[in-house]
């Protein structure tokens, strides 16, 4: 049993996971980041990450389980509650750490922090879920863990990673102080963790508290959960005012008039999102936000980067596929 539950752990998780990112990762309607960063986001949650949380919490744990007890319920407390979001959340934000220092022009603002973040989440929570999973005892143990962990509270990794990618981004186009910046990014850390101390308190009392806990835990995860879809809405809105901002003196040389407002409304949004449109849309709509995101940079940074160079390529290509868009 133990050989076939090794076998299919992976992949039962793995597929909800990616499912969740495609869902999360959603939020960014426009200006899809490249897939290289969002892999290698996934892959420092899963490896360096998981090992260096691993043996943080080891070393962590040796003098609590020596004063407590190992298996004692203020062990688990502190350990659970204390040292895994402190070293899990860390770690992961790792990734959105190297990403906005060494890619910073791949990081846009926090909605990108939000896909990073939870690439570096969902990457974090699949390794972590096949380790807890693997060590089943039997079927049964098996199915109802899976349920917990993956579907009931399985967006909770990449959710708490998104926190902390918000931090970055909006880090990312603040001006002035950077201890403003750094004020940003710690504060959104911090929520980060209190919310995952919040969740693993409430699993970690459950028995001793008749289940009552439980339903501090669903609290959570609900209040998170509504946090990111009232996100989305202010990404749509954000989305549109950046269109309408950065893109209205195009018109007509660059962008067509009816390309422009297409872009401002929600039909060909939501087709881009779903692939609903062809192919040369969907290509004229990311050519559109590269070009509004650059040019809001350039604006607030200046010709860093020679982010005025990439404003000309972006217009051309925006121009040729607004002229053939409609053929």
């Amino acid at each position: 049993m133990g050989r076939v539950i090794a076998l299919i752990t992976p992949f039962a998780v793995g597929l909800p996971l990616l499912i969740f990112l495609r869902v999360l990762s959603g939020i960014d309607r426009f200006e899809r980041e490249p897939t290289r960063y969002v892999i290698a986001a996934v892959l420092w949650g899963a490896v360096p990450a998981v090992i260096l949380g691993l043996v943080a919490q080891l070393i962590l744990g040796v003098p609590v389980e020596v004063l407590f007890g190992e298996k004692s319920l203020g062990s688990k407390l502190i350990e659970s509650s204390l040292f895994a979001p402190l070293t899990e959340e860390t770690l992961k934000a790792g990734a959105l750490a190297l990403i906005y220092l060494f890619r910073r022009r791949e990081f846009d603002g926090w909605v990108d922090g939000v896909v990073y973040g939870a690439a570096a989440g969902f990457g974090f929570a699949f390794v972590e879920d096949c380790l807890y999973l693997i060590g089943s005892q039997s079927w049964g143990d098996w199915v109802a863990l899976y349920v917990l962990r993956v579907f009931v509270f399985g967006f909770l990794h990449g959710f708490w990673t998104s926190l902390v990618g918000i931090g970055f981004g909006l880090a990312r186009n603040r001006t002035g102080s950077g201890l403003v910046k750094v004020a940003l990014v710690l504060g959104m850390l911090a929520l980060a963790m209190l919310s995952h101390f919040a969740h693993n308190t409430a699993v970690t009392l459950i028995e001793a508290s008749g289940g009552a806990t439980f339903l501090v835990a669903l609290f959570n995860y609900a209040v998170v959960a509504a946090l990111f879809i009232g996100l989305a809405f202010v990404a749509a809105d954000r989305d549109r005012l950046l269109f309408r901002r950065y893109l209205a003196d195009e018109v007509p040389m660059t962008l067509k008039a009816e390309d422009f407002w297409a872009l401002s409304g929600l039909g060909a949004n939501a087709g881009a999102r779903l692939r609903l449109i062809s192919r040369r849309r969907r290509a004229l709509i990311q050519a559109a936000a590269e070009l509004a995101q650059r040019k809001r940079q350039y604006l607030a940074e200046g010709n860093r980067d020679n982010i005025g160079a990439d404003i000309v390529a972006e217009r051309a290509r925006l121009a040729q596929l607004s002229a053939l868009a409609r053929e």
